[in-house]
């Protein structure tokens, strides 16, 4: 990718000149460049102590999100070509990271669940159900697994396909996911309980499972989570009423 070692150089004043994609915890532009559509992501700053552990004990985002998305492919899995990633800092404090992708053309997994039960989604989300089993047996744990990170595409045949995004939380298994790991790894669709409740039961048909069986085994994990979602939530507040 050294055609595009100019564009890194000079990344941070051309950042703003992009095409603004998305803005929220991190920023997502996009840019043409050598005749290519590329896409570049910057990450919020990190604060306080973060600022000194990334990048000097622990790996930055934008590096980590890189690596990442080099392995994914590697096994198999789609995910925006990486090109690139980008870390300034003000003396020994990391400030700036960038992660430099090529542009990507798949749409929000939302489009899919948003529309469940509507029949023209079932085909979809059985091909999504059937991309998990994929991704655990090939022992992919995305950290983040949720509708706002996992993106689709319908190919001129009708085929579906997927892809993964915000890759910076990952872990990569030498064997297929265990099967209480698998299920702990749904417990984070933030889609409404009938779409999950669907798309768990084509997953465990995937994998040859018991559906009822594994329904009450995944209920436990998500229900464990939203009540530790919930009491984070809970104590950020309160927090900010102290202030």
């Amino acid at each position: 990718m050294a055609r595009f070692s100019p564009f890194i150089e000079q990344l941070p004043q051309l950042f703003d000149t992009g095409e603004l994609i998305f803005k929220g915890r991190n920023t997502i532009r996009a840019f043409v460049y050598a005749g290519e559509r590329i896409t570049v992501k910057r990450f919020r700053k990190p604060s306080g102590i973060n600022a000194l552990i990334y990048g000097h004990l622990r790996k930055s985002k934008a590096r980590r999100a890189y690596e990442h998305a080099s392995e994914l492919i590697r096994r198999g899995i789609a995910t925006p070509e990486p090109i690139g990633w980008r870390e300034d800092y003000q003396g020994s404090i990391i400030r700036e990271t960038y992660l430099i992708t090529r542009y990507s053309d798949y749409r929000p997994l939302s489009e899919l669940t948003n529309r469940f039960p509507d029949a023209s989604v079932l085909e979809g989300l059985n091909a999504f159900a059937r991309f998990i089993v994929t991704l655990h047996q090939k022992g992919i744990e995305h950290k983040d697994f949720n509708n706002s990170n996992t993106q689709w595409r319908r190919d001129e045949r009708g085929d579906y396909h997927f892809e993964v995004i915000d890759i910076n939380r990952m872990r990569f298994h030498c064997q297929a996911l265990s099967r209480k790991e698998s299920l702990r790894n749904l417990q984070r669709l933030t889609c409404s309980l009938d779409a999950y409740a669907y798309i768990l039961q084509r997953y465990a048909e995937a994998r040859g499972w018991q559906p009822y069986e594994t329904a009450l085994q995944a209920t436990k994990h998500l229900q464990r989570f939203i009540g530790q979602r919930n009491r984070r939530y809970r104590f950020k507040a309160l927090l900010k009423g102290k202030k």
